[in-house]
């Protein structure tokens, strides 16, 4: 169990959560597939940041839990990624 990866693992499902409200409610009012597509992706980064943090908790978890610190920061670069198009102002 390392305390960074259990660290940038609670982060990555922290921001996909945050990150998926925004596009759940543009959803919600224009019915635009691509803000649900939007959301379902973090909320699936968030399940599978989820996963690594029971993967990093001694609870003796399954071995297919298990994650290493350069596939979590890749997935936190992705996390960020999202974060960063729901953030950027629309030109209209």
């Amino acid at each position: 169990m390392g305390l960074i990866e259990l660290f940038v693992a609670v982060v990555i499902v922290g921001i996909s959560c945050v990150n998926a409200a925004p596009p759940a409610a543009a959803w919600s009012r224009s019915r635009d597939s691509r803000f649900a597509l939007l959301s379902a992706a973090n909320g699936v980064l968030a399940l599978l940041g989820l996963l690594w943090v029971w993967g990093q908790l001694p609870v003796s978890p399954p071995g297919w839990t298990a994650v290493e610190l350069p596939v979590l920061l890749v997935a936190l670069l992705a996390v960020v990624l999202f974060l960063v198009t729901t953030l950027w102002p629309h030109r209209s």
